[in-house]
């Protein structure tokens, strides 16, 4: 009898107990089902076995199949300098290599012994690195393995001209500021630097900034920061080759450094304490000093007075396309109208954020992707105005006669702005839209209430693509008062 017509159907999964005469009855319903499962076991162990021989066969041949695939195999056929321009294309390009054996260069030396032939035999790919900082429980094992792997890399780069950023971040005392065998290694490559950023305590890395024109023949970009409570000396910032300047540490005049002024083209400087540095003045002579300037960030660390900026004479920057006055104190919007760029396309005004790693604010936001900044590379034609006094006199100048930053796309207004009022936002954008470059892009965050809808006569042009994000302060919520003004009545009684 088959399980199907079993006259036990409707006792399954119940709790019944059946009697001894169903129990010999349920047994023998089961003996042919059970020898049916047995069978089909059976089978399922043979179809197994017979399974694994063929994947064991398959194998066999699968393995010599795909050595000979290999052979023909398109990479294969790729000639050398192809491959070197495959190899180029995979290293960073906002930062230099890292030490890393999961990235380029170091990874393309682990797939096969051509890559590692071509990869180390090609030495414009060793021509950048990033030594990393070290924690201070390192095993020495491990500080003696990446001396190592350094040498090598600078040994891999034969006479190439060399990008290297270093960085030390351990707080050590005096006594343990002995030289760096790591310093030592950059010391050596020095005549071939071309890009050299330091980030570390000013003793420590004295060795490097005491070196001179001679000493670095093709050095064009330096950035270099300290901490705040360092004032380092340095003979680095001679060399008539630098175009590219940036530093991060305190120093009692930036005027006073002996920069090639005149040549440079990118210009950052950051003051970390608030008694020394520049005032607006200072920033100001900064810019006439550059004429051939193209980005310039300077942090205003001193306070300045309204009168600074009035009165003084217009600078003309024809290369000028990034500018940051960053910090607080100062008063832009009352000399703007000086600024002669008409190829400004980047302006950020207003203070900074922090940067927790030295507690102290930072500069370099056009390369620092880290900051709340909407770019960082300076792509967009953008204006980015943090806390700073805006009014509508200081919005009428990007518009004719100065036309200042003409080529302007975006805006964004991060903080307050109580004196700019909603007419002069409506009238910067429609000038702005009527000029050859028009505006993509306008973001304000007000601090105040809505003066009157902009909206309604935007939306021609909102159809046509801008992008328009405009934000109040939600007005308080009325709330009844009762003890308001008790405390002025007993000026209207009368004495007793």
């Amino acid at each position: 009898m088959s399980l199907l017509d079993s006259p036990f159907t409707d006792r399954l999964n119940t709790n019944y107990i059946p009697s001894d005469p169903e129990i010999l009855q349920i047994r023998a319903l089961l003996v042919d089902p059970m020898e049916e499962v047995a069978r089909i076991d059976a089978q399922i162990a043979e179809m197994e076995l017979t399974l694994t021989q063929l994947r064991e066969r398959r194998a066999l041949l699968q393995m010599p199949i795909n050595a000979h695939k290999a052979l023909i195999s398109p990479m294969r056929l790729v000639p050398q300098d192809i491959l070197q321009e495959i190899f180029l294309s995979c290293l960073p390009q906002q930062h230099n290599a890292p030490i890393d054996f999961d990235e380029a260069p170091l990874l393309l030396g682990r797939i096969c012994r051509r890559w590692r032939s071509v990869a180390y035999s090609t030495p414009i790919l060793w021509s950048s690195i990033h030594i990393p900082p070290l924690d201070p429980s390192t095993p020495p094992n491990v500080l003696l393995g990446l001396e190592r792997l350094v040498a090598e890399w600078f040994e891999r780069s034969a006479t190439c001209p060399l990008s290297v950023s270093f960085v030390d971040s351990v707080i050590r005392g005096d006594s343990a500021l002995g030289t760096h065998s790591l310093i030592l290694q950059l010391v050596a490559v020095f005549p071939r630097l071309r890009c050299l950023e330091l980030s570390g305590n000013a003793k420590l890395l004295r060795p490097l900034l005491q070196l001179g024109p001679e000493d670095a023949p093709l050095l064009k970009s330096i950035r270099i920061k300290t901490p705040k409570d360092q004032t380092p000396s340095t003979n680095i910032l001679q060399i008539p080759t630098l175009r590219d300047v940036a530093l991060t540490m305190s120093v009692l005049d930036p005027l006073s450094l002996p920069l090639p002024w005149s040549l440079l083209t990118s210009l950052r400087i950051c003051p970390l304490r608030g008694d020394l540095g520049l005032d607006f003045s200072g920033a100001l002579t900064v810019l006439r000093r550059c004429p051939n300037i193209k980005l310039c960030e300077v942090r205003i660390s001193k306070p300045s007075l309204p009168s600074d900026a009035m009165g003084l004479p217009s600078i003309d920057l024809p290369q000028l396309h990034s500018l940051a006055f960053t910090g607080s104190g100062f008063h832009f919007n009352k000399w703007s109208s000086g600024l002669v760029a008409p190829n400004l396309r980047y302006l950020e005004m207003g203070d900074v954020l922090f940067d927790n790693a030295v507690n102290a604010p930072t500069c370099s936001n056009f390369y620092n992707p880290s900051r709340r900044s909407p770019i960082s590379d300076c792509r967009q034609p953008h204006i980015l105005l943090r806390p700073v006094s805006l009014d509508d006199e200081f919005m009428a100048l990007f518009g004719p006669p100065h036309n200042l930053c003409p080529m302007l796309t975006h805006l964004t207004l991060l903080a307050e702005a109580s004196g700019f009022s909603d007419a002069a936002a409506l009238a910067f954008i429609k000038t702005r839209m009527a000029m050859p470059t028009p505006l993509q892009r306008f973001e304000a965050q007000f601090s105040r209430q809505m003066e009157f809808d902009i909206m309604p006569e935007l939306q021609s042009f909102i159809a046509n693509g801008l992008e328009l994000v405009v934000q109040y302060a939600a007005a308080a919520p009325w709330k009844f008062k009762p003890r308001k003004g008790l405390n002025n009545l007993w000026s209207f009684q009368n004495p007793i």
